[in-house]
């Protein structure tokens, strides 16, 4: 009996000390008996179970085996898939990426967002007032300078009539460049009562 008993601690004992680990791509690891190992694939059984299944796991989805001797080799893990087709990140805005259309319905709410935006902002500046339910836009000139990373468009704000009763107008353009600088670039004006204020204005 105590033969069998000393047979059994030295046989767990001896499995404790020469299992080899074996560290997965997802940073697991299993404490495991390594039965074959070739240049792609990796054959072990699991130590705690050494009458169980034989796994297999490509070598491509392992970073490193640490053998019971102390040894070890190291992996090179594979890139997931998202990795691997994902494009590099880019900080230009998706209106500069792809063929540009006017008419995309996309591009053009885009383009009526931004000159909604920038003609509240000119005549709250120039009026004193934000209403900017009579804007235009030139969509027939409208562009996009690739070389420069550039949007061009042109448009026309106008408000209340003023003197003579006529209708008072600014029009110009906003250039936007790929950090989102929007640029006001003058044009001209009805020239009533509007005392040159758009003339000045270089960044809306």
């Amino acid at each position: 009996m105590k033969k069998l008993l000393l047979y059994s601690l030295l046989f767990i004992s001896t499995v404790g000390y020469s299992q080899d680990v074996i560290t997965l791509a997802d940073g697991r690891t299993v404490n495991a008996k390594i039965l074959e190992l070739t240049s792609d694939q990796v054959k072990y059984k699991k130590t705690d179970n050494l009458e169980g299944p034989t796994y297999t796991v490509n070598l491509s989805d392992l970073t490193k085996i640490k053998y019971a001797n102390g040894s070890e080799d190291t992996f090179t893990a594979k890139k997931s898939e998202a990795e691997t087709t994902s494009e590099p990140k880019s900080d230009v805005p998706p209106i500069f990426k792809g063929k540009f259309d006017v008419n995309d319905p996309e591009t053009a709410a885009y383009i009526e967002a931004v000159v909604k935006n920038v003609g509240a902002k000119l005549l709250e500046r120039c009026v004193g007032k934000a209403d900017n339910q009579t804007t235009e836009i030139f969509f027939a000139d409208v562009f996009r300078d690739d070389a420069a990373v550039e949007l061009f468009i042109p448009f026309q704000v106008k408000w209340d009539k003023g003197m003579a009763n006529k209708q008072r107008w600014i029009r110009g353009a906003v250039i936007i460049d790929r950090s989102g600088k929007r640029t006001w670039k003058y044009q001209r004006d009805s020239g009533l009562t509007f005392g040159g204020c758009a003339k000045g204005i270089i960044e809306l």
